[in-house]
């Protein structure tokens, strides 16, 4: 009978452990001086440790975030802070596999040529490494590079591969990062979906339409019908000569 309740006892301390532990928020977002943000999963970390909270807390990190000192990537690989246990025998190495922790899709947004995504994978999958780009290209800070197309064009950032020789330039082939369908809605003509490969596809270029008749940042258009009908936005071409009138087709351009 005392095995029974011992075991009992046993195993309601278990369930409420790692009940526990589950009441935790998983996500914590670092930010590092010199590597951008990092995303650390809670849940990730207790299923490979079996919902054991000490084996971090207090010891190698303080439950209490801002308590923690700031450690650089150098003293990981001494074994601090995540390095205790990512050395290469318990869990991959700090010193390698940078985009385990630091590599996804980085969104960029230019006041000129608008939003812009990165993907970190595409480049590791060429086989260049953080070190190509970082830190000498890119500052790994959020917010810290002001990167420009100018300065790309004078071989900055992007451009010092994106060349015309290493890569394709920036000089060019603007859609490769730049152009995809453009979604947009009206209260009263409700969505509209802009395809900027049909467009280019018509030999456009990027500079028929930009910057002079749309800006190409976000929100930076204010886009009526009426100042189409004046033949500005779409109104400078569909004027019924050049393409089809934004007067009449509407449902070429509106779903309705």
């Amino acid at each position: 009978m005392k095995l029974r309740y011992l075991l009992l006892l046993v195993l309601i301390i278990f369930i409420t452990s790692t009940a526990y532990a589950r009441w935790i928020k998983d996500k914590a977002y670092i930010e590092t001086a010199d590597y951008g943000q990092v995303e650390f999963s809670h849940y990730n970390h207790l299923d490979a440790v079996g919902s054991d909270c000490p084996t971090c807390h207090n010891d190698i990190f303080h439950i209490v975030a801002k308590k923690n000192p700031s450690y650089s990537m150098a003293e990981m690989a001494k074994g601090k802070s995540c390095g205790a246990c990512h050395n290469g025998k318990r869990a991959f190495s700090t010193e390698g596999d940078c985009a385990t922790c630091h590599a996804g899709d980085v969104a960029m947004s230019d006041p000129i040529s608008g939003k812009t995504m990165f993907p970190h994978q595409t480049h590791l999958d060429m086989d260049f490494t953080c070190d190509t780009c970082h830190p000498d290209l890119f500052a790994a800070k959020l917010n810290g590079n002001r990167m420009t197309m100018r300065a790309m064009n004078n071989g900055e950032y992007c451009g010092a591969c994106h060349d015309g020789d290493t890569a394709f330039s920036v000089k060019s082939d603007c859609t490769s990062c730049h152009a995809g369908d453009l979604k947009w809605a009206n209260e009263d003509a409700g969505e509209t979906s802009f395809p900027h490969q049909a467009h280019l596809d018509m030999d456009f270029t990027c500079d028929t339409c930009h910057p002079d008749l749309f800006k190409p940042v976000h929100k930076g258009n204010n886009m009526t019908m009426d100042a189409m009908y004046e033949g500005e936005y779409c109104g400078a071409c569909h004027d019924g000569d050049t393409a089809f009138s934004v007067e009449e087709d509407c449902e070429s351009c509106h779903n309705m």
